[in-house]
């Protein structure tokens, strides 16, 4: 547990911690931001739109993303957006996103909100992609801040490199696709 997990108002002075594992070589966390290579995540996203790649060599051959294969030296930033929040009468927590995560080895462990610094107390909140994006049952479950609305950037390491069609939604969803959605909601 890290200091800004125990006291969240200390997020306003000092970034959440990276391991540096599991990111591209010289990344640096900010308040608001993370920045690979000279590049702001954010402003990665100002040109380019969501869901947005940045890929680099991981800092050491010998550590590995969770799901890694032996030859992999890259790793891949995915950005993305939360599209829709959704608080359940359970308290469980769903959030919509612009991307899909079917094709990618994300570490989930290491997913953070990036373009505004929340002082809320982090909380475990579901990711289900958005459109017609597939993700493997159950959905992703990570640790962010309990204030996560619509229009959040996150960011999260993805083991090997990755292409922008991987995380891109496809335009044709079926009903059969947005079922689990509604099992997840209740």
């Amino acid at each position: 547990m890290t200091l800004t997990e125990i006291l969240p108002t200390l997020r306003h002075s000092i970034p959440d911690p990276l391991n540096s594992r599991h990111r591209p070589e010289h990344t640096m966390p900010t308040t608001t931001d993370v920045i690979v290579g000279g590049v702001s995540l954010t402003r990665l996203v100002e040109l380019s739109s969501t869901p947005a790649l940045l890929t680099g060599d991981l800092p050491s051959p010998q550590t590995y993303l969770a799901g890694a294969r032996d030859s992999d030296s890259d790793v891949t930033v995915l950005i993305f957006r939360i599209t829709l929040r959704i608080d359940t009468e359970t308290g469980k927590r769903v959030a919509l996103t612009d991307c899909r995560f079917d094709r990618v080895r994300p570490c989930w462990e290491e997913c953070r909100l990036i373009g505004r610094t929340s002082t809320a107390r982090n909380s475990d909140i579901a990711l289900i992609p958005g459109e017609s994006g597939a993700a493997p049952w159950p959905y992703p479950s990570v640790k962010l801040p309990g204030d996560i609305h619509q229009g959040d950037l996150l960011t999260v390491p993805c083991a090997g490199a990755v292409a922008l069609r991987d995380v891109r939604p496809q335009p044709n969803a079926t009903f059969a696709r947005t079922r689990p959605v509604l099992e997840v909601i209740r």
